[in-house]
């Protein structure tokens, strides 16, 4: 196995010790507001790694094959010209700001604010004349 290969599987299984841990103490499978907040900075650091080195290890698994997922090389194309720290903040400020949405999955908030993948809709937009 390479060295890309091998790094994507620590990643993974970085990422999978932290979920057990989180649905040892919740029945929902994605982290939520609830947990973010509670978080500091090195577990949300090692959650948005987590995030990226398994899309990045998707996309070089499927870069093999030549099919590439779509969402996966997409997400990590688009986290390319954001920090981690930025990515933390965007999610900090995102439920900051709407108290009311602490169940939204941080996937969720992270694909909708530091994306272009899943936009959110405008208020406008929803509004028939």
């Amino acid at each position: 196995m390479n060295f890309k290969g091998k790094v994507g599987i620590l990643g993974l299984a970085i990422f999978l010790v932290l979920a057990a841990g989180a649905l040892a103490q919740s029945q929902q499978l994605a982290w939520t507001g609830t947990q973010w907040k509670e978080f500091n900075k090195e577990v949300k650091v090692a959650y948005v790694k987590g995030v990226l080195n398994m899309a990045a290890f998707e996309t070089a698994l499927g870069a093999a094959g030549g099919t590439a997922p779509c969402v996966s090389r997409a997400f990590t194309e688009e986290l390319k010209t954001k920090t981690l720290g930025q990515v933390i903040a965007e999610v900090d400020k995102f439920y900051k700001d709407n108290p009311g949405k602490m169940q939204t999955p941080v996937i969720e908030v992270v694909l909708q604010r530091c994306t272009k993948l899943c936009l959110v809709p405008s208020p406008a937009a929803g509004k028939k004349k």
